[in-house]
C-alpha cells in the first residue's frame, strides 16, 4: 500500500506545504514534509496511490487559443468578454457548488507564477516518475484540489484562517480547524504529529486538506466533470469539491471505516 501526498503548493518552496498519510499499523499517520523545492516534490510522489495539489493543473482553453494566435500573428481570436479568458470551466462550476468567490485566475492573477510551477511539475512527475502524464481531470493519480472549497463543502467556517496581521486570531481559527480535521477522522487517521504544526502554518493546514480531497476523489466522493465538461476538464484541469461529511470518509485502502457517526464536535475554541 502506497501513500496519499497532499501539497499545498507556491511558487516558493519556501510557502509549500507538504503532508504525506503513511498506512500504520492500526491507522493511518499524518507526517509534515519538510523539504519542498522540486526535486523533493518528485521524490515524494514516487510511492504515491495519490497526489492532491492546490494548484491550477492547466489554462483556460481559450486563453491558450487567443494567446497563440496572437503570438503567431492570426489577430486576436477572443471577443470583448474576458471571463472565458481569466477562468476554466472548473473555476466556475466550483463557485457554483460552493457559492463565494471565484478562484483566482491563473491567467490573470498572480497565481500564474504557480502554474508554472505545476506545469513543469507535471512534466517531471510524467517523465521521472509516472513513465506519461497523468489526466488532468482528477480520474487518475493527480488530483487538483481548493482548500476554501474543501471547507466550505464540508461546512468547516475557514473565515481569518489565512489573515496576516491577525496572527492570534488567525490561529485559533487554524486550530479550530484542525481539531474538527482530527475528530472526523479519527477513526482511520492519526493527525496528532502534525496537529500543531498545522496550527502554526495555513500551509501545513492547506497540505492536509489536499490529502484528505485526494482520498475522497479516489473513493469517488468528489464532484466530477460533468460530460459537457469531459474534454475541457482534460485539457484545464478540474477542482475536485468534496461531496458528502468529512465524517463519511475512509481510508483510502478501504479496511479502516469504522467512522463514528454523528456531527463533527469541536473542542477548540
Amino acid at each position: 500500500m502506497g501513500t496519499v501526498v497532499g501539497i499545498d503548493l507556491a511558487a516558493s518552496p519556501a510557502t509549500t506545504g507538504v503532508v504525506v498519510l503513511r498506512p500504520g499499523d492500526e491507522r493511518w499517520v499524518a507526517d509534515v514534509i519538510e523539504a519542498a523545492d522540486d526535486d523533493a516534490l518528485v521524490e515524494i510522489v514516487r510511492d504515491a496511490i495519490v497526489v492532491g495539489v492546490d494548484a491550477p493543473l492547466g489554462w483556460p482553453d481559450a486563453f491558450v487559443e487567443a494567446v497563440t494566435a496572437h503570438h503567431a500573428g492570426r489577430g486576436w481570436t477572443a471577443g470583448a468578454d474576458r471571463t472565458p479568458l481569466r477562468y476554466r470551466a472548473t473555476d466556475l462550476a466550483t463557485r457554483e457548488l460552493v457559492g463565494g468567490r471565484l478562484p483566482l485566475s491563473v491567467s490573470t492573477d498572480l497565481l500564474g507564477v504557480v502554474g508554472l510551477r505545476t506545469a513543469l511539475l507535471q512534466q517531471r512527475w510524467a517523465d521521472e516518475v509516472w513513465g506519461g502524464p497523468e489526466p488532468r481531470d482528477g480520474s487518475g493519480r493527480l488530483v487538483e484540489t481548493y482548500p476554501a472549497a474543501a471547507f466550505a463543502a464540508w461546512g468547516i467556517d475557514c473565515v481569518g484562517y489565512k489573515h496576516r496581521s491577525r496572527v492570534d486570531a488567525a490561529r485559533e481559527v487554524r486550530a479550530r480547524i484542525a481539531d474538527e480535521l482530527r475528530i472526523s477522522c479519527r477513526a482511520w487517521l492519526d493527525v496528532d504529529a502534525i496537529g500543531a504544526r498545522a496550527v502554526e502554518s495555513d500551509h501545513v493546514l492547506d497540505a492536509l486538506v489536499c490529502a484528505l480531497v485526494a482520498v475522497a476523489a479516489r473513493s469517488g466522493a468528489t464532484h466530477r466533470p460533468p460530460g459537457a465538461q469531459d474534454a475541457l476538464a482534460r485539457h484545464e484541469g478540474w477542482i475536485h469539491v468534496p461531496r458528502g461529511t468529512l465524517t463519511d470518509l475512509g481510508a483510502p485502502d478501504g479496511q479502516r471505516r469504522s467512522i463514528p457517526s454523528g456531527p463533527v464536535q469541536s473542542s477548540a475554541g
